[in-house]
């Protein structure tokens, strides 16, 4: 047998050979096209019977803010509680957010909600909450199911984040003072000025 045949036979099966070690070392179980991953700024949880995906916060870098992301439930569901706590830049817990609005979230079978739209939406605020920081999330569903998360908190100024501006002002509920009993008053009786006579 010519030698640049055996040549050519032998080269076949080396390229034979790397190609079937490519091909094998992407057929495990841990390769990334199989690992969940999140392609936009928020992050994806798993909580049950409900899905929570793309999850963060829009500020507006004065306390304000907006929680935007998804939700989709396999079963009628609805918010119970959502609680925010901001991460300062020393990694520790600043003070919790208030929320409003998380109790008006429902949540029906297989229809994918969005939290930052007008008729869901969930405003927060509080002293810490500043763009660029992460935030800790815990939301509480009807079914029971509780997702916990962190997530991060952008900025409206980004061009995406821009047109999802609050619907109104958050206002907390305060209690209306209730009046102390009124001193009795006495009527005022005009004065009577004496007038003269010419």
């Amino acid at each position: 047998m010519p030698r640049s045949t055996t040549a050519r036979r032998s080269c076949r099966v080396a390229l034979a050979g790397i190609g079937a070690a490519l091909l094998l070392s992407g057929c495990g179980f841990a390769v990334q096209t199989l690992q969940p991953y999140t392609p936009a700024q928020g992050v994806n949880v798993d909580a049950g019977d409900v899905l929570v995906r793309n999850l963060l916060i829009v500020a507006d870098g004065e306390g304000g803010g907006i929680i935007s992301g998804s939700l989709l439930s396999s079963v009628d569901n609805r918010v119970t509680d959502i609680n925010v706590t901001p991460v300062l830049m020393d990694d520790t817990d600043g003070t919790p957010l208030e929320v409003y609005g998380a109790d008006d979230v429902e949540l029906p079978a297989n229809r994918l909600v969005a939290l930052s739209t007008e008729g869901e939406q969930v405003q927060v605020s509080g002293e810490d909450l500043s763009p660029g920081l992460t935030a800790r999330f815990v939301l509480t569903f009807e079914s029971g199911a509780e997702a916990a998360v962190t997530a991060p908190v952008m900025a409206f100024d980004q061009a995406m984040y821009a047109p999802l501006s609050p619907t109104a002002p958050p206002t907390t509920a305060t209690q209306t003072p209730i009046a102390s009993p009124a001193a009795p008053t006495t009527a005022a009786v005009p004065a009577i000025t004496p007038t003269t006579t010419p």
